[in-house]
């Protein structure tokens, strides 16, 4: 029995006492949580609190093993190490460090250990993994091995491609590191100024960047990118975003993280409310920056901030892209993704189906798994065990790579049963971004609530987690407990805040109804 079952059955309740931890430890001054939020003191960020809101973030994400990884703080900054193992582990635990409120930085000290293969055989399966994606098969891309450290070259046209290529090579099982020497060669020269204007609108159009003070220089096509910035994810995002056409490299260390209250951040909001055609003019400009969508141009319609897709694409993978980069737009608050996966090609079931084994035994997340695959009519169908909601959405997000199939069924088992997990649904998971997992299954798997924590207990925890991560407004948001079960109403700007709400309060209750509203306008 590994650790991490060790751990499931009384997570809430660990979580819990890891909050009072927190509070208590940090010396943070709270009062009780009253009807009226405008009582509620707000949290001290202290060293010692964001450590343990991180290690409490790391243990309740199932994305990551907690046993193996250390977190220390020192002035906001916060440093990881120890061992995790793999190179998707790594990323995401960079990730979830990054998304705590008060984090200005992470140095990222952790170490992989894969289980052991031959590097001529990470080799060819980074080879295979390139050529057999839909959106990478084109790509001419080298691929060497040393020490279980791969290193790509070759020539790509574009920085998302670069780091679309990376992404795929750390998902291959035995990687110990990915060194990228793609080079970035673009079809035509771009002024300084037409750079500046594309990173400008990208700062704006971005949900996650939405009232951060930015500004980008360029010269000579180097970007610097300066101001201020609410979390240190932020920072991240606005570093990829600042890849446009023509840029040469970007320079973020002007870029200061500054944590903001939701009070704060609420009167720094300039670019909310959009008309209808700019928005469809920014989610058009999003789908020609992304490697996966690009080829297709899916149809776009918006009525008063709802978005339609429609036509076809080429695979399920670019269909669930395509629907998060409609969903990252400000002003986007709801996307009905109707766009129909019409592949180019003859495809055979057993084709399909030994490449998606092929994947799902190569991938590091499910190397522990027990799947049974099958594909009928170019339809694959998941069934089995699996140890947590995280390698249930894997392995839905690796057979929606398989070029030819046009539909997921996953009836895969997450045990144990009783246990509430959570990670990404109904939405994608920024921890991953800009290539997001997605699952049509179902979103959650009850358990039963705790019985010796309070109602009011429970709803203060729930408020206490709100502090901790910089997409939500405790303030906008009131929390109700009734025998276990949290009601969530206010109002919400855009589905961050919607899902890291719901995903905060299911960490301390024993179910939830989600409430709230999406607003276009409202913080977060």
């Amino acid at each position: 029995m590994t650790s991490s079952r060790l751990t499931r059955r009384p997570r809430v309740t660990v979580h819990c006492r890891w909050l009072r931890l927190i509070l208590v430890s940090s010396g943070a001054q709270l009062c009780i949580a009253s009807v009226s939020h405008a009582a509620t003191k707000t949290p001290t960020i202290t060293d010692r609190g964001l450590t343990s809101a991180v290690e409490s973030s790391l243990r309740y994400d199932k994305g990551v093993s907690p046993v193996g990884v250390d977190v220390d703080t020192s002035q906001g900054i916060v440093t990881l190490s120890g061992t995790v193992h793999d190179l998707l582990a790594k990323e995401r635990a960079l990730r979830i460090a990054e998304s705590i409120r008060g984090v200005l930085g992470v140095i990222d000290r952790t170490v992989v250990t894969p289980v052991s293969r031959s590097d001529e055989d990470i080799r060819k399966t980074i080879l295979w993994s390139l050529l057999e994606d839909p959106a990478t098969k084109a790509y001419q891309i080298g691929v060497s091995v040393k020490g279980a450290v791969a290193t790509l070259t070759g020539t790509v046209g574009s920085y998302a491609e670069r780091q679309l290529a990376e992404r795929l090579a750390k998902g291959v099982k035995g990687a110990k590191d990915v060194r990228n020497d793609i080079t970035i060669s673009y079809f035509q020269k771009r002024t300084d100024a037409e750079i500046a204007s594309d990173v400008k609108a990208r700062f704006q159009w971005d949900i996650w960047l939405n009232g951060d003070a930015l500004t980008a220089a360029v010269k000579d096509g180097k970007v610097t990118v300066s101001g201020t910035i609410g979390s240190a994810i932020g920072k991240e995002r606005a570093a990829d975003d600042a890849w446009v056409s023509g840029v040469m490299s970007v320079d973020d260390t002007a870029l200061k993280v500054e944590p903001r209250t939701g009070h704060d951040a609420r009167h720094q909001l300039k670019y909310v409310v959009k008309s209808d055609a700019d928005i469809k003019l920014a989610i058009q400009a999003a789908f020609r920056l992304d490697p996966r969508v690009a080829a297709f141009a899916p149809d776009v319609t918006v009525e008063g901030g709802g978005v339609i897709l429609g036509g076809s694409i080429g695979n399920l993978k670019a269909k669930a892209a395509a629907e998060q980069d409609a969903h990252n737009i400000v002003g986007v608050w709801r996307v009905d993704n109707l766009l129909t996966v019409r592949s180019k090609g003859s495809f055979v079931d057993s084709d399909l189906e030994k490449q998606l084994k092929t994947a799902v035994a190569w991938d590091p997340v499910l190397d522990r798994s027990t799947i049974d695959i099958a594909v009928i009519n170019r339809v694959a169908y998941l069934s089995g065990e699996v140890d947590s909601r995280f390698e249930s959405v894997e392995a839905e997000d690796v057979a929606s790579r398989i070029d030819g199939v046009l539909l997921v069924r996953n009836h895969l088992k997450v045990e144990p049963a009783d246990v509430f997990i959570y990670d990404d649904l109904p939405f994608f998971s920024y921890f991953d971004w800009p290539y997001y997992h997605r699952s049509s299954s179902d979103m959650y798997q009850a358990r039963e609530p705790e019985p010796y924590l309070s109602d009011a207990r429970i709803k203060k925890d729930i408020e206490d987690a709100f502090f901790w991560s910089p997409f939500v407004d405790r303030g906008a948001i009131t929390v109700a407990v009734h025998g276990g079960v949290a009601t969530l109403t206010g109002t919400v700007g855009n589905w961050i805040g919607w899902r890291e709400a719901d995903k905060d309060a299911r960490k301390n209750a024993g179910d939830v109804l989600n409430r709230l509203t999406i607003k276009p306008g409202a913080w977060w």
